[in-house]
């Protein structure tokens, strides 16, 4: 396995911090000596950069900051980003009407702010006066104070840090250039797209700091070998299927052995259902180990950054999330007790997901970019689990669930026939984002329990549920 899965590094605001971690799924070489250690920051990251070789650290990518933290684009979601650990921070960039590169994915404003129109057709005063929506935005997601950031103030925010990836930026490339130029940070800046080789080569002789991506699919995968002189930094692949052309063995061989192999994980079709949730579920068919392992990835780009670097730095995925332990109990929603409609749960029409649990004749056992979660929750539905206990204790339980809307729903919980906690499901800004929540504080005994969860008939519901899990706290 030619990439390095890291052992103790772990990238914090401008320094490396040692962190030692538990055994995990990947081996590493135990000698660190000859690593760049003793660098720091963009020094020790952009080194890392250019080594592609047996023993290369795995890099983690931050999909549009770290947008469960803050707005997606925001400068504190590139903040957060850089804290939890990512050595590139992804940022999609667009230019006003009077020619000024700001954050934004989408080419109009609505789904990420309270204004509307086409970035391209507003000013920067008039962007500038514009706030940011909670997360990943949309229609229900709550207004922040946050602003729309140019792409100077990004660059500030990464100085001497981070990488950024200049996402939608190709077009715009002659502005951006300038401003890395203004700002001192053209080598903090990795340019991508998928124009002619001879385009790409010519824009790289610009400048030797100037880091270029090249992108391959279906149609252009063929381009990231005709590379004659000085060969892009990295090449991110896409791939849908397993049986595409970039996605062979011999071509990913190739194109290790000229640079960094980028790979997306964040939701199915970018590399063949690998993705972030396939690998929290450690599905043994895919995920982050199958990336690296037999599709050369040696940068990943992910929407679980803390789950992507405690992976990386050889945690034991079970307990990635700071507040699980060995002791934890999870339920998974889609996984209810023996006994089918009626018995073990109501639900109120037909399998709505039957393409990918045709074994269910009406219970919605959906994925969600790879998760199994319970959706299509309405009204009057009901569920039940058995729930094996074996430490007691008093118990903190939280549900895993993800809803655009506002409000989404309310979850009723009962533990063996009594009352438990009443859960009003937040707007968590796509149905894909997936949020733990904090339901209440209960004491469990050792043994079987019975839980059970109803929709009410009187509230809206829409929202989906990936599990339910409980945390021990305490003997007392």
């Amino acid at each position: 396995m030619p990439i390095r899965v890291r052992s103790a590094l772990v990238l914090t605001i401008a320094t490396l911090t040692a962190a030692v971690l538990a055994a995990g799924p990947l081996p590493v070489a135990a000698d660190a000596a000859g690593r760049d250690g003793a660098l720091a920051g963009i020094d020790r990251i952009r080194t890392e950069l250019h080594r592609h070789g047996p023993g290369a650290d795995l890099l983690v990518a931050a999909h549009r900051g770290q947008w469960r933290d803050a707005p997606e684009n925001s400068l504190a979601a590139i903040e957060a980003a850089v804290e939890d650990g990512a050595e590139v921070v992804e940022i999609d960039v667009r230019l006003t009407s009077d020619g000024v590169p700001v954050l934004m994915h989408d080419t109009s404003v609505n789904r990420t702010t309270d204004g509307s129109g086409a970035v391209s057709s507003l000013t920067l005063e008039q962007v500038r006066r514009l706030h940011l929506k909670e997360g990943l935005g949309g229609a229900a997601a709550r207004v922040t104070e946050h602003p729309v950031p140019t792409l100077a103030e990004a660059m500030e925010v990464v100085r001497g840090r981070a990488l950024v990836n200049l996402d939608k930026g190709w077009p715009f490339r002659e502005e951006i250039l300038q401003v890395l130029q203004q700002t001192g940070t053209v080598d903090h800046g990795l340019f991508k797209g998928s124009p002619d080789v001879a385009q790409a080569e010519a824009f790289m002789a610009r400048d030797p700091e100037i880091e270029y991506m090249h992108v391959v699919d279906d149609g252009t995968w063929a381009q990231a070998l005709q590379f004659s002189g000085r060969q892009p930094v990295a090449v991110e692949v896409i791939f849908d299927r397993a049986t595409d052309a970039q996605a062979q063995p011999e071509y990913l061989s190739q194109l290790a052995g000229r640079g960094r192999v980028w790979i997306n994980t964040m939701w199915e079709s970018l590399a063949a259902g690998h993705t972030d949730e396939t690998s929290l579920r450690r599905d043994p068919d895919l995920g982050w180990e199958t990336v690296v392992q037999r599709y050369r990835a040696s940068m990943i780009q992910t929407d679980n950054v803390e789950a992507l670097v405690h992976w990386r730095d050889r945690g034991d995925i079970r307990f990635w999330d700071r507040q699980r332990g060995p002791r934890t109990v999870r339920v998974q929603a889609e996984e209810p007790r023996a006994g089918g409609e009626g018995v073990a749960y109501h639900d109120t029409d037909d399998n709505r997901c039957a393409s990918v649990s045709p074994e269910q004749d009406r219970l919605d056992v959906c994925t969600l970019r790879g998760a199994r979660s319970l959706g299509w929750i309405r009204g009057g539905e009901w569920v039940e689990y058995d729930v094996e206990v074996v430490v007691p204790g008093r118990y903190a339980v939280s549900a895993r669930v993800s809803s655009p809307y506002d409000p989404a729903g309310t979850m009723v919980m009962t533990w063996d026939g009594e009352p438990g906690a009443t859960l009003s499901v937040p707007n968590t800004t796509d149905h894909n984002a997936l949020r733990r929540v904090a339901v209440e504080e209960r004491w469990f005994d050792r043994g079987a329990h019975r839980l059970r969860i109803e929709m009410p008939s009187t509230e809206y519901q829409n929202f989906n549920i990936d599990y339910v899990q409980l945390d021990w706290l305490t003997r007392r």
